[in-house]
């Protein structure tokens, strides 16, 4: 029997190996990245699409509202749905260098996936937390080795990693959080109500949004839709409009070049000085400083958050 040690080794050397520079790499395999980070990292502020998050090894920490969650080889993370996450690697170094890869999360292959599994019917949680962690099991380890040794030959990337993507989703189906992912398969839970006005707000992000049209989507009352939207990503509606917007413009600040003002008609703001005042109250530094201060931290060298 291998053991669990050996297990993360291996995944530890495929990862190391496929992810050679610093930040996300996305890998050979669709839906599948690679993340690399050689010492700790200062907080970044970045959205997380939803995905699982397995850790080979290191540890990082997010924090969503008030509430920290640890991802580590001991513990993976489950985001059902895309949420603003401040996020820092915490233990690294160019020995031990913190690696992971994430899955993306699906609805229609999740709820394939649910209506397969033979454990009688989900249960009626409702508007769970849009983020969660739970322990990595062998089981769970052994798919992830699977997954991730197709990246050594194109045909099984093609033919073999979809079906062990599938194992790995069914593992955290069955485990701890598998109502929460169930929740984003099934169209008339509270979760799948709010993501489908998630999507909304991260595809069109650029304009002027409402809460009557959102819980329209969400097919809910407003009252009813503003609670279990808050319940979920732990902020209001427009709040978390805002931390789009934000997020969106920051990347077309640092990683584009994009002068201030036009980054902020980019992403929906008509007044130039309010999108300065609020991205300088999310980020802590003024629009035309962060790029300096991304160039400082070592992010335009490939240390790409998530």
């Amino acid at each position: 029997m291998v053991r669990r040690g050996e297990k993360l080794q291996r995944l530890v050397g495929l990862i190391g190996r496929h992810a050679t520079s610093e930040g996300r790499t996305p890998s050979s395999v669709a839906g599948v990245d690679l993340f690399r980070a050689d010492g700790p990292t200062p907080i970044r502020c970045a959205i997380y699409h939803a995905c699982v998050i397995v850790v080979a090894q290191g540890r990082k920490r997010g924090r969503v509202g008030d509430e920290d969650y640890e991802y580590s080889p001991a513990r993976y993370l489950v985001l059902p749905v895309a949420l603003p996450i401040d996020a820092q690697v915490v233990e690294a170094n160019p020995e031990r260098p913190f690696l992971s890869f994430s899955i993306q999360v699906e609805p229609r292959i999740l709820a394939e996936i649910a209506a397969e599994i033979d454990s009688g019917a989900p249960g009626s949680r409702e508007a769970s937390r849009g983020i969660a962690v739970s322990e990595t099991t062998d089981e769970l380890l052994d798919a992830a080795v699977r997954l991730l040794s197709c990246l050594d030959s194109e045909s099984d990337c093609r033919v073999l990693a979809p079906q062990f993507k599938r194992e790995i989703l069914y593992r955290v189906l069955n485990g701890p959080q598998g109502e929460l992912l169930r929740g984003v398969g099934q169209q008339d839970s509270r979760l799948g109500q709010v993501a489908r006005a998630l999507n909304l707000i991260n595809s069109e992000f650029d304009r002027p949004i409402g809460i009557p049209e959102l819980a329209n989507v969400a097919h809910m009352s407003e009252s009813t839709f503003y609670e279990a939207f808050k319940a979920v990503t732990s902020r209001s509606p427009l709040q978390y409009l805002k931390e789009i917007r934000l997020n969106r413009a920051r990347q077309l600040l640092v990683w584009e070049g994009e002068a201030a003002q036009q980054a902020a008609l980019r992403v929906g703001y008509g007044s130039a000085s309010q999108f300065s005042r609020e991205f300088k109250r999310r980020f802590g530094r003024s629009p035309s400083a962060e790029r300096a201060w991304a160039l400082e931290m070592g992010e335009l060298a490939g240390l790409r958050p998530v």
